[in-house]
């Protein structure tokens, strides 16, 4: 049952490397929704993964500066570190690997009431919602300095 499972997100963060498209027919909204640049900044921990609770960790950290910094629990039992900068277009928000490469796709995205809501961009759109935190220095300590070659960044 677990490789099924494992075999299932494989699936699902293939399909998200597949390709966007720019459309803008994500859901959501609602009050205190904020989109401005400033907003984003902070560190956030994933609750939400296409309206399930995720069976893998990921937390994200934008920087006023412009930069990022992801860790994420998804491929294996110990944390990876991805980093890299981003950029916001009105309300969509896309990034570059420190190694060159780009996201997967953009993000429109929303801050409704203290969680950050991403839409992915794509024919088949994924909702993840994020919520403030502090990310845990030992996640931090634990994650890799470089990026694997055999593991796939989140976004």
């Amino acid at each position: 049952m677990k490789s099924l499972k494992i075999c299932s997100l494989v699936a699902l963060m293939l399909l998200a490397l597949v390709g966007c498209n720019k459309n803008k027919d994500g859901q959501g909204s609602g009050n205190n929704t904020n989109t401005n640049t400033s907003s984003l900044v902070n560190q956030w921990c994933l609750v939400s993964w296409d309206e399930q609770a995720p069976e893998f960790n990921v937390y994200l950290q934008f920087k006023a500066d412009g930069s990022f910094d992801i860790y994420q629990q998804v491929w294996n039992l110990t944390y990876d570190h991805f980093n890299g900068t981003y950029t916001i277009n009105d309300d969509i928000v896309s990034g570059t690997y420190a190694n060159g490469d780009s996201w997967a796709c953009g993000y429109r995205f929303e801050i409704v009431d203290g969680l950050l809501k991403f839409y992915s961009q794509e024919d088949v759109s994924i909702t993840s919602i994020y919520e403030t935190c502090t990310i845990p220095q030992e996640v931090i300590d634990e994650a890799d300095a470089t990026r694997a070659t055999d593991v796939a960044p989140l976004l």
